[in-house]
């Protein structure tokens, strides 16, 4: 009997403590039930151990009448509103006055889109002087009509850019550095492809793109900060690649 007691008071700290390492409502614990029965069973204590545990067990509700103290002032301070009384009284409106208070509180988002005749003449306008495609990168690129395309790796040993052992060669050594800088870890994308110069630095991301391509190294975006990884893959990947466009810029 006496241990069947000392577990009800056994239960009440466990109950505390879970509230304590949860988020729990601390106002879910019923303090003025748990002193009652701690009251009611104190004069039935005959050992310091249970002595002990009656005592550790009103530690743990003062602890919670803590929390209760916190979370109140939390509340406070937030301006919070109990939901359940919102929708008390929400029930206790009337219609009429429900409905006022819906048509005070909507704002409605309304947008028009029409064609207007000056709307037409100006993208008429805008479409007649526009200058043709051939002519629009004369001032990047110069004046022979030449526009920015892909080349391919084919390309780049026809215009004498790689040789195959020289192209094999500088991608393993670039593939090694990544491996040994990344060790497993992600690295900063544009740090990596980093170099003295402007065309060393195209040269790098270019590489960079053919191991990705081959699955022997893999990128990771962060939309939100504009942040991208990069790190070696120790074993091939098996999923297709995705295409992901990286602006490098003189500043990249």
């Amino acid at each position: 009997m006496e241990q069947k007691k000392l577990e009800e008071v056994l239960r009440v700290i466990e109950l505390c403590r879970s509230v304590e390492s949860s988020s729990a409502n601390p106002f879910d614990v019923d303090i003025k039930a748990k002193i009652k029965l701690l009251k009611e069973r104190l004069p039935e204590w005959k050992f310091l151990d249970e002595l002990l545990v009656d005592s550790e067990a009103m530690l743990e509700l003062a602890q919670i009448v803590r929390l209760q103290d916190e979370w109140l002032k939390h509340r406070a301070s937030a301006l919070y509103i109990d939901p359940l009384l919102i929708q008390l009284k929400i029930k206790l409106l009337e219609k009429g006055a429900l409905s006022e208070a819906f048509i005070r509180s909507w704002h409605p988002v309304a947008q028009l889109d029409q064609i207007s005749p000056r709307g037409l003449e100006k993208a008429f306008v805008y479409w007649r002087d526009l200058r043709p495609m051939s002519e629009r990168f004369k001032s990047q690129f110069g004046t022979n009509g030449a526009v920015p395309g892909v080349v391919d790796y084919d390309e780049l040993v026809s215009m004498g850019v790689f040789t195959q052992q020289q192209f094999d060669a500088t991608l393993k050594e670039l593939q090694d550095e990544l491996m040994e800088r990344s060790n497993g870890d992600w690295i900063d994308y544009r740090e990596f492809i980093g170099s003295d110069t402007y065309e060393g630095k195209v040269k790098r991301s270019y590489l960079l793109a053919f191991l990705i391509s081959e699955g022997k190294a893999t990128l990771r975006t962060e939309p939100l900060t504009g942040k991208i990884w990069v790190t070696a893959l120790r074993e091939k990947a098996n999923t297709p690649p995705k295409s992901v466009a990286i602006p490098i810029g003189e500043e990249a």
